[in-house]
C-alpha cells in the first residue's frame, strides 16, 4: 500500500512539534474577588472584601506559582496589607492517584514586624467518576514569626452534579503545634483546633462563582492576651467569591 508523500511529510513535521509541545510549560492564572480571605477557617483580611491574583506554570511534573491577596491591615499579621504566596512543587501520578510535594513561602508587606514564614507539605487526590477525594499534610517548622511550629492535616471531597455546571465540596482540617511565644496565636488563636468548609461552585467558561460556609471549633469568647489571635474573625461565616480564570 502506497502512502502519499504529503501524509509522510505531515507526520514527519508533526512528530518533532509534538515532542516540543510536551516540554512547553503549561501556564494558567486568574483574578478573584471574595468577601473574605479565609484560610483554615481563620480570616486573613479582617472579614472584609478582598481581591487576589495568581499565576502558575508547570513542566515535566514540576510546578511553580505565585499569588497575592489583600489582607486589609490584618491584626493577625501585625497590620500587613498584602500577602504573597510563592510555591514550588513536584507532581507524581500512580494510576488514578495524584500526589504532590511542595514548599510555600508566605511574604507579608506593610506589617509592623517580620511576619514571613515557610511551610512544606504533601497532598494527594483520587478521582472516581465525578467524585474526587483529597487529603494532605502541611508543616511549618519552628519559626519566630509563627511562635513555634505548626502542623495542618486536612481531608475533603468534591463532586460534580451530572448535567449541571455545579460542583459541591466539603473539607475538614486539624491544626496543632507548639507555643513558644504570643505569635503562635496567628495560626492557632487559642491552641489546637478543627476547621471545616462546605461549598458550591458554578462554572461558566472562564468565570467561577462560589459560596462557602466556613467554621471552626474555636471559642471566640475566650479571653486571650495575644494581639495576633483576632478572635473576632475566627468563627463561623458565609463567604462569597467570583473568579475569572485565564
Amino acid at each position: 500500500m502506497r502512502i502519499p508523500i504529503s501524509v509522510v511529510a505531515a507526520a514527519a513535521l508533526a512528530l518533532p512539534l509534538a515532542a516540543h509541545a510536551q516540554v512547553l510549560p503549561k501556564v494558567s492564572g486568574g483574578v478573584e474577588l471574595s468577601t473574605d480571605e479565609s484560610r483554615r477557617g481563620l480570616s486573613w483580611s479582617e472579614n472584609q472584601l478582598t481581591a487576589s491574583a495568581d499565576a502558575s506554570a508547570g513542566i515535566l511534573g514540576f510546578d511553580a506559582s505565585a499569588r497575592v491577596a489583600m489582607t486589609r491591615e490584618s491584626a493577625r499579621h501585625a497590620g500587613a496589607d498584602t500577602v504573597f504566596d510563592l510555591e514550588a512543587g513536584r507532581r507524581f501520578g500512580i494510576g488514578a492517584l495524584n500526589l504532590r510535594g511542595f514548599v510555600t513561602g508566605h511574604v507579608f508587606t506593610g506589617a509592623a514586624r517580620n511576619m514571613d514564614y515557610v511551610e512544606v507539605g504533601g497532598e494527594g487526590n483520587f478521582s472516581f467518576g465525578p467524585l474526587q477525594l483529597n487529603g494532605g499534610a502541611i508543616y511549618a517548622p519552628d519559626q519566630g514569626p509563627i511562635g513555634g511550629d505548626n502542623l495542618y492535616l486536612h481531608a475533603g471531597a468534591s463532586v460534580g452534579i451530572p448535567s449541571t455546571p455545579f460542583t459541591v465540596s466539603g473539607s475538614v482540617g486539624r491544626t496543632t503545634g507548639s507555643n513558644d511565644d504570643p505569635r503562635s496565636a496567628r495560626l492557632r488563636p487559642t491552641g489546637d483546633y478543627t476547621d471545616w468548609r462546605v461549598g458550591v461552585e458554578h462554572v461558566m467558561g472562564h468565570i467561577t462563582l462560589g459560596v462557602d460556609y466556613v467554621g471552626t471549633d474555636i471559642d471566640t469568647h475566650r479571653a486571650v492576651t495575644s494581639p495576633y489571635a483576632d478572635l473576632r474573625h475566627a468563627g463561623n461565616r458565609v463567604l462569597g467569591r467570583a473568579r475569572l480564570s485565564f
